[in-house]
């Protein structure tokens, strides 16, 4: 049976940049290591696989930032909606959605919406530069 949800890992485009926007919403970096070998390549059924991993934790969750080293092992790249079949997003509780707000709009995050109340918690939906939709909501 299961006995927990270990972590999310996201495939981003630019490592450094998720990096970046993952710190700024308040996650620490647990680990940065490049993985390889054959276990990898076996247990991802890619060969030659070779992945700079960041492990990032904010109040005991985790989210592992996936930088593939060797472009022909991406995936597709395409535009989700928050409405796709599939993982939607990852929803983070914040303190303040207003700064929060501010301080990734003034860093050229777009969101589909300003935070909006239904008088029990603020919701807004916006995505990461990996086009991971995150949803942060403020409880009242």
């Amino acid at each position: 049976m299961i006995k927990n949800i270990r972590h999310s890992g996201i495939v981003v485009r630019n490592i450094t940049d998720s990096y970046n926007f993952y710190s700024n919403l308040g996650f620490n970096v647990i680990s940065d290591e490049i993985e390889k070998g054959k276990f990898l390549d076996t247990i991802l059924g890619i060969d030659d696989c070779e992945i700079r991993v960041i492990k990032m934790s904010c109040d005991n969750q985790m989210i592992e930032l996936l930088g593939y080293r060797i472009e022909s092992t991406f995936g597709k790249d395409i535009e989700k909606k928050v409405n796709d079949i599939g993982c939607s997003h990852l929803a983070m509780t914040v303190d303040d959605i207003e700064s929060v707000y501010k301080k990734l709009t003034d860093k050229g995050v777009k969101f589909i919406n300003p935070p909006e109340s239904n008088g029990k918690v603020k919701v807004a939906f916006c995505k990461d530069p990996n086009d991971v939709w995150l949803e942060l909501v403020e409880e009242l």
